[in-house]
């Protein structure tokens, strides 16, 4: 039975006065998902105006040295294939301290894996939370040779032949969003703590949490990680912005699809294979 409710003198369905509002819902969703997607640099910082709606904002000292956009490829268990990756590459005065950002949308059909770890032993994974985003966090040693950025630094010391190569301390943090089809990537960079580089060293390359003074001065590097960056919600009316422009000459490709992870098929649901 249909309720009715009293209303001045007639009787109106009491559903009918919302379907009046109807239109006008379905006119601001359509004008939402026409809206142009913007996905740039607004001065030092990196925005994106939705999927994720976020604006990425390097800390004070931090200069930066370039941006752009690639689609470096990828190896995945189908053969290799492109993703849009739109990045921005900050450091210092000392070009010792760095801060790097990679924006990457996986190609219609495929997602980024679940599993973002890198290709190297990690440590004190953990999550980090920074205005609307939300990150999984780890640690890393990083060869300079699978830098993205090295052609905007400094040549690294050269070590001696029992050192191996130089290496970047890492701290990264990552996100998935819109049902993993879009990663987010802040990462920070330091050279390894003079002093107790080699006992940092022998646990990051352990998989193991450093002891004494080394995780003394690992607790503060990451610290200071936290601190180079923060996180906004992408202002509702929108920020002056220029869109990226696909640029590799001043990074490796290759290194840049090694930083943008991995990425698989999204595969079919077992009752939609029926």
């Amino acid at each position: 039975m249909l309720t009715l409710r009293r209303s001045g003198v007639g009787s109106t369905p009491s559903g009918s006065r919302y379907l009046r509002f109807l239109p006008l819902v379905l006119l601001v969703l359509l004008v939402a998902a026409c809206a142009p997607l913007t996905r740039g640099m607004s001065g030092k910082d990196i925005v994106s105006s939705s999927r994720p709606p976020v604006l990425v904002r390097p800390a004070a000292g931090f200069d930066l040295l370039g941006s752009g956009a690639a689609a470096p490829l990828l190896d995945t268990e189908l053969g290799l294939r492109h993703a849009d990756v739109g990045w921005a590459f900050y450091a210092d005065a000392t070009r010792e301290r760095q801060l790097a950002v990679l924006l990457s949308e996986a190609p219609s059909g495929w997602q980024w894996e679940l599993d973002v770890s890198s290709p190297w032993r990690e440590v004190r994974r953990d999550v980090y939370a920074s205005g609307p985003a939300r990150f999984a966090g780890a640690t890393f040693l990083m060869p300079a040779s699978a830098d993205p950025f090295a052609p905007m630094l400094p040549t690294p010391p050269t070590l001696h032949a029992d050192e191996g190569e130089w290496r970047w301390l890492v701290r990264r943090y990552t996100q998935l969003f819109d049902f993993r089809a879009v990663k987010l990537v802040v990462e920070y960079r330091e050279p390894i703590p003079a002093g107790v580089g080699e006992q940092l060293a022998d646990a990051l390359d352990a998989g193991q949490q450093p002891a004494g003074r080394a995780a003394a001065l690992l607790g503060e590097f990451e610290a200071r990680s936290r601190a180079a960056f923060s996180v906004l919600a992408y202002p509702e009316g929108g920020v002056a912005a220029e869109n990226f422009v696909h640029d590799a000459s001043t990074v490796h490709v290759r290194n840049l699809a090694g930083m943008a992870g991995r990425m698989e098929p999204i595969r079919n649901l077992p009752s939609d294979d029926k």
